[in-house]
């Protein structure tokens, strides 16, 4: 599948009447990417003790081989990935034999002379061209058939599935070799065709099981937690409440009033109030006399 996404971005960029062209550059972006996984699969197969590591260097066999080396790890729920990886492989086999027959018969209607561009106008100037069929002989209805109808409608949901796949496939192989940025690569892979440069980069790394990884990661936040707070909150000597320790009296006990007799008589086992600073004006206690007090108001 690789090869007919490198084609097609080269069909973009390279401008020539020669419809091979963009298939030899396409083959040639394939190629050096297909070396970069191999050698990387292998090398990471070889250290984790996986066997048939030749089948890193076989074409649709290597995609059920990232499944094999991305084992440790089930990206949906209880299945195992190598099962996710060969049912991939074989949509991935359907897939390019399904473009490979596209492709001919494309190329046996444009001998013909069956196919015509049509252009459409569209908003801001853009145009995208159409292509339609037209005069198409008996011996090449399967052309017109496959031309029409198979990539539309056969080919486009195959490829859907297989997409689906090739996240689960990945998201496992990622997690056991890039814990830390597995969705990064697994996004990545799966937009652009490079997975094979980002698995070479991976081959000296360990695999491991992610959700091991996650609680061992969980452990070493809690015990930095642990140590910050040792650091900064026990041993803070802004963070020590004094009104807190032990024997503390307040001196706002009572309202400070308890046993206090501020005329001086003595005490009658009862506390007294505070005297009256308006006293002189007729309030408050009236000379010590044993009268009421009085209100200054009282006529």
């Amino acid at each position: 599948m690789d090869f007919f996404e490198y084609a097609n971005i080269a069909l973009q960029f390279v401008n020539t009447d020669k419809w091979y062209v963009p298939f030899i550059v396409g083959g040639l972006c394939f190629l050096v990417v297909f070396v970069f996984q191999a050698v990387g699969l292998f090398v990471i197969a070889g250290r984790e003790g996986y066997k048939n590591r030749w089948m890193a260097f076989v074409p649709f066999l290597n995609t059920y081989y990232i499944g094999v080396c991305g084992q440790k790890n089930r990206a949906f729920k209880g299945v195992d990935t190598r099962y996710l990886s060969i049912a991939a492989a074989v949509l991935e086999l359907l897939l390019a034999i399904g473009y490979v027959v596209f492709y001919v018969a494309q190329f046996k209607l444009l001998d013909a002379g069956c196919i015509y561009e049509q252009i459409e106008e569209f908003y801001y100037g853009y145009s995208i061209p159409t292509y339609v069929l037209k005069d198409v002989p008996v011996e090449l209805a399967w052309a017109a058939w496959c031309f029409e109808c198979l990539d539309k409608y056969i080919l486009t949901w195959v490829e859907l599935i297989f997409l689906v796949l090739q996240v689960l496939v990945f998201s496992a192989f990622f997690q056991t070799f890039a814990a830390r940025r597995y969705v990064l690569f697994t996004v990545t892979s799966v937009l652009f065709p490079i997975q094979g440069i980002l698995i070479f980069i991976l081959r000296n790394n360990t695999g491991m099981n992610y959700r091991e990884f996650m609680r061992r990661e969980q452990e070493r936040q809690y015990r930095a937690y642990q140590q910050y707070s040792r650091q900064y909150y026990d041993n803070n000597p802004y963070n020590q409440n004094p009104y807190s320790r032990g024997g503390y009296n307040d001196p706002y006990g009572n309202n400070g009033y308890q046993n206090q007799n501020p005329q001086g008589g003595a005490g009658n086992g009862e506390a007294n109030s505070p005297q009256d600073p308006f006293s002189e004006y007729g309030g408050g206690n009236s000379g010590g006399n044993g009268n009421n007090n009085s209100d200054p108001f009282d006529i």
